[in-house]
């Protein structure tokens, strides 16, 4: 698994800025509440734009997994203003580039949408993991099936995917890190007042 480049690649990063800023308004206690205990080294992939860097505790050891190239400069001067030690990655979630068992934890927020392949990812973060190791998530999800929401959700995902850099609005993401071979799951629903995607979970995955 390579870079996200092109045209489109470059037209995401463009507008990513003003989409992550404005849900991590909405979502900033949650990813508060989320962070504040990491230590040792942590993964985070998918950073896109850094946002979350301002919620990480200080003495944490920070690498940013990120598929867009032209992502990158700006993680770069975000993570240099936060004087954390780390490095930004070129790569996808998919094929990691790190040795087995060489994390303290995983971080990802509005990521295991877009992924190409869920399970490859989540194996591939259970492979990063130590021992005890955790998965911190804040994703958006499926709505439940059967419900006006979920309708629209499936009915919009060609439309979604194409403008949202693969994201699917209906995808069940909690189950599937709680089918991913993690020793415990814990999740915890939420809605945000947002257009097609309101259902969210929050949680942390323990790798045994």
């Amino acid at each position: 698994m390579g870079a996200k480049g092109g045209l489109q690649a470059r037209i995401f990063a463009g507008l990513l800025p003003g989409l992550a800023r404005g849900h991590a308004r909405l979502s900033w206690a949650w990813r508060q509440r989320l962070l504040a205990g990491l230590r040792g080294t942590v993964l985070e992939i998918g950073p896109g734009t850094g946002v979350n860097l301002e919620a990480y505790p200080q003495g944490v050891r920070w690498l940013g997994l990120e598929p867009n190239p032209y992502l990158h400069p700006g993680l770069e001067r975000a993570l240099e203003s936060r004087g954390f030690p780390g490095q930004v990655l070129l790569g996808q979630a998919e094929a990691i580039p790190l040795e087995a068992e060489s994390v303290d934890a995983v971080v990802s927020t509005l990521v295991l949408c877009s992924v190409a392949d869920p399970r490859r990812a989540l194996a591939e973060v259970l492979r990063v993991l130590r021992p005890g190791g955790r998965l911190l998530f804040l994703e958006h999800v499926a709505a439940p099936r059967g419900t006006p929401l979920r309708a629209l959700q499936d009915l919009v995902v060609p439309v979604w995917r194409a403008l949202g850099d693969g994201c699917h609005p209906n995808r069940e993401t909690l189950r599937l890190i709680q089918e991913a071979g993690f020793a415990r799951v814990e999740g915890e629903a939420f809605r945000l007042p947002l257009p097609v995607v309101a259902p969210h979970v929050a949680g942390v995955a323990w790798k045994g």
